[in-house]
């Protein structure tokens, strides 16, 4: 099912009923600011398991994190460096990918099998879901829009794929193809794993 909102002022009422659903271990697609992506609940052990189960892939694999701020992102990884923690502030929200050491209020199910217990975290600049996270009493967890060797930016290819296994794709028009930015902040600097959308922000810093 394909639903429609208001892309500067979404509408409360119906993000509160998909908080609602994603509580108890729905599932949706909605847009980002790079790419559509596939979100659950982070503490929902089935909402979870089942972004595993639609994109086949292995629980090695990681997903990553969606806060909506760096105030909610901070109750679940390590401490980070200070140079880190600098650069989160003046690059947020915004399309990227911080990997940070998960802490022990990151439920297991969120990191899967890995073994180092690495998390990427994302504060997205993406009105739809900002102001879902209002709303949602947990960060999300989330996967990018992925068949066929490709990643999908048209809303009705994804519905013809997912639209009777999700519980709702959000309709944000077709996105160009621009992934997030990848950094690792595991030790106490920064190093870039992938360069992508928004790398011109960091390089005028």
């Amino acid at each position: 099912m394909i639903l429609e909102l208001h892309p500067q002022n979404p509408e409360k009422r119906i993000l509160g009923q998909i908080s609602k659903r994603l509580s108890e271990g729905g599932v949706y697609v909605f847009p980002t600011d790079t790419v559509y992506g596939l979100i659950a609940d982070s503490q929902s052990h089935a909402g979870v398991e089942k972004l595993y189960k639609l994109k086949n892939i292995s629980k090695n694999q990681p997903l990553s994190l969606l806060c909506a701020d760096i105030s909610t992102a901070s109750n679940y990884m390590e401490q980070l460096s200070n140079e880190a923690f600098r650069l989160m502030k003046r690059i947020t929200p915004g399309p990227y990918t911080f990997v940070v050491k998960a802490n022990k209020h990151l439920p297991r199910v969120s990191f899967s099998n890995q073994k180092d217990k690495n998390i990427g975290i994302r504060i997205p600049d993406s009105k739809y879901l900002q102001t879902l996270m209002e709303l949602h009493p947990n960060p999300l967890t989330s996967t990018s829009v992925f068949f066929k060797d490709e990643f999908v930016t048209d809303v009705d290819m994804i519905e013809k794929e997912y639209g009777s296994k999700v519980d709702g794709i959000l309709d944000g028009g077709i996105l160009e193809l621009e992934l997030s930015t990848i950094l690792d902040c595991t030790g106490d600097g920064i190093s870039i794993l992938r360069e992508g959308k928004g790398m011109d922000k960091i390089n005028s810093l």
